[in-house]
């Protein structure tokens, strides 16, 4: 069970409110000068000292499935060059950490921080799509030792 602050809980609950629960994005890559740091809103964010400048993307949160690994939808709309530029010379996976917070509290994190690998963008004129895996350290190769006679006697 995840827990949820009051704050959120009483907006959530309420008839009418003037909370606003948004996604915070901080995607890194070792060839980047600095990250990209996006807030789902239409006014600068701070939180933990960084700045998250307004960007216009969604989120699909993942299916609920037993099946697979975890991962979340993107779609982010082209409006800026720059972008597009610095995934362009991306070679290999970026890593991203995704967040939701209340705008009045951005220091608070109300469900995350999610690591995340994006290892797949498409792109044109318009958009930019992509899939961010939760938790890539799943994929991740267990242990060095081999299941052999004399490291694991019990199995053989």
């Amino acid at each position: 069970m995840r827990n949820l602050s009051d704050r959120l809980l009483a907006a959530t609950y309420a008839q009418e409110s003037a909370e606003v629960f948004v996604p915070i994005v901080k995607l890194t890559h070792s060839d980047w000068t600095e990250s990209v740091r996006w807030v789902r809103d239409t006014v600068a964010l701070v939180h933990g000292g960084e700045t998250y400048s307004p960007f216009p993307f969604d989120l699909a949160l993942p299916e609920d499935k037993d099946e697979g690994f975890p991962v979340l939808r993107f779609s982010a709309q082209n409006v800026t060059r720059e972008i597009i530029g610095q995934l362009r010379k991306v070679r290999n996976e970026v890593l991203g950490e995704v967040s939701w917070v209340l705008a009045a509290t951005p220091d608070v994190v109300e469900m995350g921080p999610f690591e995340v690998q994006i290892t797949g963008i498409e792109y044109d004129a318009l958009t930019i799509n992509g899939v961010m895996t939760i938790e890539p350290i799943l994929e991740e190769q267990f242990g060095f030792l081999e299941m052999t006679p004399s490291v694991c006697p019990g199995l053989f």
